[in-house]
């Protein structure tokens, strides 16, 4: 029988891997999730040792150790079938379409995210499905599928247009923006970039707001509008002080995948 002094230590080890993962120091992590495991299992702990073997397998991911995390795949779906956990099961097979897509495996990758769209859709998993639908429309962007990719960015704009505060639909939104004007669909995105920067910029997003007024801007000039690419310059100007003053230095807008790995963690 375990003491509770070697119980607490696992849990201890459980939480510094999680974090370790979460910081990027993944080897570190691994490690104390490999000895918090060796305890679980003694415990009979399926639910503590599902969760530490899947942040294993994303930290493998992470480190491109490709081969092991699709190894451990079963083992982790076998836990998460056991416990009748479909949050688990739809966030895993993101992982593992992670590591499909990053071995440019695209339609094995394309197909695991809509399997886990159709999981997390089952329970009501809203925050996994759109990092699935994010995911897709990325892997269409980059396989020049662009409609598709328009197609995935509406449905999850769907999904989030009674959600508050609204910047997570902005930016689902200037993704879209970026594909309509590729397709030459210029009037509506330069539509949708209006709405993204006057929402971003209302909410003191400075940041984010940036790169969708660039965009705008070169949008305006293409199309001769020199008032409008004018007022937008100004704009941008003004953004761009309100950083400064905020002491906020200038870098690239962050995807909008979901910090949904943390709530693994019990």
């Amino acid at each position: 029988m375990l003491s509770p002094q070697t119980a607490e230590q696992a849990r201890e080890w459980y939480q510094t891997g999680v974090s370790r993962i979460g910081s990027e120091s993944v080897q570190i992590g691994i490690t104390h999730l490999e000895r918090a495991i060796a305890v679980f299992a003694e415990a009979g702990d399926r639910r503590h040792l599902t969760y530490a073997r899947h942040y294993i397998l994303l930290g493998q991911v992470l480190e491109e150790r490709f081969e092991e995390a699709e190894a451990l795949f079963p083992n982790v779906m076998q836990g998460y079938t056991e416990l009748g956990e479909s949050y688990g099961q739809a966030l895993l097979l993101c992982h593992l379409a992670d590591a499909q897509a990053h071995q440019g495996r695209w339609q094995r990758a394309y197909s695991l995210y809509n399997l886990a769209t159709v999981v997390a859709e089952n329970d009501q998993h809203k925050e996994v499905v759109l990092h699935a639908l994010w995911q897709q429309g990325h892997l269409c962007r980059q396989r020049d599928n662009l409609m598709q990719a328009v197609k995935l960015f509406q449905r999850a704009e769907r999904l989030l247009e009674k959600d508050e505060p609204r910047h997570r639909l902005a930016q689902f939104r200037f993704r879209r923006a970026q594909v309509l004007s590729v397709l030459g669909e210029t009037a509506e995105a330069i539509a949708l970039l209006e709405d993204v920067q006057t929402h971003l910029v209302s909410m003191h997003q400075s940041q984010a707001a940036m790169e969708p007024l660039g965009l705008l801007r070169r949008l305006y000039e293409d199309e001769g509008l020199e008032k409008e690419r004018t007022r937008i310059s100004q704009l941008m100007h003004l953004t761009g002080q309100r950083m400064i003053q905020a002491d906020m230095l200038p870098r690239p807008v962050e995807h909008l995948g979901p910090p949904i790995d943390r709530e693994l963690a019990a």
